[in-house]
C-alpha cells in the first residue's frame, strides 16, 4: 500500500515539475473553510445501497456531520490543473468500518495533497472541476490512507479572490480509516503573483521578395480544353508589356518577372479573354513561379487542319487554303505553317464548308465540312486533312471521282467532284497545259474502247473549256485498253483501268 502511495504522490510532484508556465495558471493562493464529515451516509450505502439510501431518506442532515476547518494552498500548474494541499482539523466521534465508535469527541487531523481537472480557466466566473489526490488522517495515534475524489465549483468575485464549494468521497486505503464523504466551502485570497517572462523583443525581418516567372494558362470557356497559340500580355506598373503565345498545352511562359502590380489578359482570333490583376504581395511566396488562369469565350468552332503532300506523304508548308461559307456566302484564306503544314481558322455555326488549297505546281483535293448538329459546349475543335498532290511538268496524276453514263462519253457531273478540282488547277495556274488522256478495261471489242476512250477525254475538254479553261491548254488523247494499271480479269481492277488521267505538258 505504502508503494501505491509513494507512486501517486511521486507522480504529482511529476506532473508538477514539468507542467508548462502560462500566464493564465493560477498563482500561489491560500484558502480558509468550514468542513463537514458525514461517516453515517457512507456506512449506509456500504450495509444496503444507494438506491435504498435515496429511497427511504437516509442521507444525514448537516447537523448530524461533524464539523471541522482547514486551510489550503493551492498553485497552478497547467491552465486547467491546480495543485492543492489541504490540512484539516476537527473533533470528531469517529465511526469504523465494523459499526463502532470511539465515543467522545476527539481530534481527528487530515493532510492531503491532491489535483483539480478544471473544466474552464480562471479567466471564467464559474469554473467547474473535479479532483483527485491522496491523503491520511491521524486519530487517537492511528494513522491511515485514502484517497479523495471529487467535484466542486470555484466561484471569482474579485480579481485573485474566488469562493469554492467541494464534495468529495473519500475511499479508505487501511483499516484506520473508514469510506466517509466530506463536503467543505470556503474562500481563497491569492498569495503570489506568476512570475511572468517579458516578452522577448524580436526584429523584424525584412524579407527580400525575390523575382518570380509567371505562367499563363487559357481555356476555352465553353470545353475547358486549353488554347493554343493565345497572345498573352502582361502589363505592369511601369507601362511596359510583355508578349508570349500560348503552346499546345495552353501555357504562356514568363521569366523572372519583378514584383509588383500587373494586369494579365489574353486575345486570340481578335476576341479578347479574361483580365486577371496580380497584386504585389502575389510574389511573397515561397514558391518559384505564380500560376495564372484565363478564360476565352468564341462562339465559332476552330478548324484545325493540317496540308498532305499525297505524292510524298508528308505535311506541305506554304499552302494558302480558300475556305468558303457555303451557307453565308463568305470566304476567308490561311496559310499552312512552313514547317509543319498546319493551319487554322474559325466557323460560324450551322454553316457548311467547302476548302481548297492553292501552291504553284500542286492540285489539291476540295474538302467538305459542316458545323450543323454540332454542340458548341461539347465540341471545340473540327480537323481535318487536305491533300494536295504535285503537277509538275512530266507528271501523270490519276482523277478517281470522275463518272460517266455506262458505254457512253457523257460526263455525270453530279457526282464527278475531280472537275472541280481539275478546274480550280488550271485557274490557280494560268500558264500549265494539260494532256486529258482517256482509259478503258479490255472488255468489247478494241476499236470500240479506243473510240469510246477518246470520246471521253473530249467531253473533259469540252466540259473545261466551258468553265472558261482556254482550249489551247488542253489536249485530249484516248488510250483504250492498251495501257492498264489493275488486273482485267476482275471487276475491281477493271473499275481501275477505266479512268481519266491528266498529263502535265507545260
Amino acid at each position: 500500500m505504502k508503494k501505491i502511495i509513494s507512486i501517486i504522490v511521486l507522480g504529482i510532484l511529476a506532473l508538477q515539475l514539468t507542467a508548462q508556465v502560462s500566464e493564465e495558471r493560477k498563482p500561489s493562493t491560500l484558502a480558509f473553510h468550514v468542513f463537514y464529515n458525514d461517516f453515517n451516509t457512507a456506512q449506509q450505502i456500504k450495509i444496503s445501497s444507494l438506491n435504498n439510501v435515496l429511497k427511504n431518506h437516509l442521507w444525514s442532515k448537516i447537523g448530524a456531520m461533524q464539523t471541522g476547518f482547514g486551510i489550503n494552498y493551492l498553485k497552478g500548474i497547467r491552465n486547467k490543473i491546480d495543485f492543492v494541499a489541504t490540512l484539516d482539523g476537527s473533533w470528531t466521534d469517529y465511526l469504523y468500518d465494523d459499526g463502532t465508535s470511539y465515543g467522545s469527541n476527539q481530534f481527528l487531523l487530515d493532510a492531503n495533497a491532491a489535483l483539480n481537472f478544471k473544466m474552464l480557466t480562471d479567466r471564467h466566473t464559474l469554473v467547474p472541476y473535479i479532483s483527485s489526490g491522496v491523503g491520511v488522517s491521524l486519530y487517537q495515534g492511528k494513522t491511515g490512507f485514502y484517497v479523495p475524489v471529487g467535484a466542486g465549483l470555484q466561484f471569482n468575485v474579485f480579481d485573485e479572490a474566488f469562493i469554492f464549494t467541494n464534495i468529495q468521497y473519500r475511499y479508505a486505503l487501511t483499516s484506520a480509516v473508514n469510506d466517509h464523504f466530506y463536503y467543505t466551502i470556503g474562500i481563497a485570497i491569492s498569495i503570489g503573483k506568476n512570475k511572468v517572462k517579458p516578452a522577448e523583443i524580436v526584429e523584424p525581418i525584412i524579407k527580400e521578395i525575390s523575382n518570380k516567372n509567371m505562367v499563363v494558362s487559357v481555356y476555352d470557356e465553353a470545353t475547358g480544353l486549353p488554347l493554343a497559340n493565345v497572345e498573352v500580355t502582361i502589363g505592369g506598373a511601369d507601362n511596359q508589356k510583355r508578349n508570349a503565345f500560348t503552346d499546345a498545352d495552353g501555357k504562356a511562359i514568363f521569366s523572372s518577372i519583378a514584383p509588383s502590380d500587373y494586369s494579365v489578359s489574353g486575345l486570340l482570333n481578335h476576341i479578347n479573354s479574361s483580365t486577371q490583376n496580380i497584386e504585389k504581395s502575389a510574389f511573397e511566396t515561397e514558391e518559384n513561379q505564380i500560376n495564372i488562369s484565363l478564360t476565352h469565350n468564341d462562339p465559332k468552332f476552330t478548324l484545325k487542319g493540317v496540308a498532305i503532300n499525297k505524292t510524298q506523304n508528308i505535311p506541305e508548308g506554304n499552302v494558302v487554303i480558300k475556305i468558303t461559307n457555303d451557307t453565308k456566302q463568305t470566304m476567308v484564306s490561311e496559310q499552312s505553317h512552313s514547317e509543319n503544314g498546319v493551319f487554322q481558322t474559325q466557323l460560324e455555326a450551322e454553316s457548311d464548308f467547302t476548302l481548297v488549297g492553292k501552291k504553284a505546281n500542286y492540285i489539291s483535293n476540295i474538302v467538305k465540312v459542316s458545323t450543323k448538329g454540332l454542340n458548341r459546349s461539347a465540341t471545340l475543335f473540327v480537323n481535318l486533312e487536305l491533300a494536295i498532290e504535285e503537277a509538275k511538268v512530266g507528271q501523270s496524276i490519276v482523277l478517281n471521282n470522275i463518272y460517266f453514263e455506262v458505254g457512253k462519253a457523257t460526263v455525270n457531273t453530279a457526282f464527278s467532284t475531280d472537275l472541280d478540282k481539275l478546274i480550280q488547277f488550271l485557274k490557280d495556274n494560268t500558264e500549265t497545259k494539260l494532256e486529258i488522256q482517256g482509259h478503258s478495261d479490255n472488255t468489247g471489242s478494241l476499236n470500240l474502247n479506243n473510240k469510246l476512250s477518246q470520246a471521253r477525254a473530249n467531253s473533259i475538254v469540252d466540259y473545261l473549256v466551258k468553265q472558261g479553261i482556254d482550249s489551247l491548254r488542253l489536249s485530249a488523247k484516248g488510250f483504250g485498253p492498251s495501257l492498264p494499271i489493275a488486273d482485267n480479269t476482275t471487276a475491281d481492277g477493271r473499275a481501275k483501268n477505266r479512268r481519266v488521267v491528266i498529263k502535265v505538258m507545260q
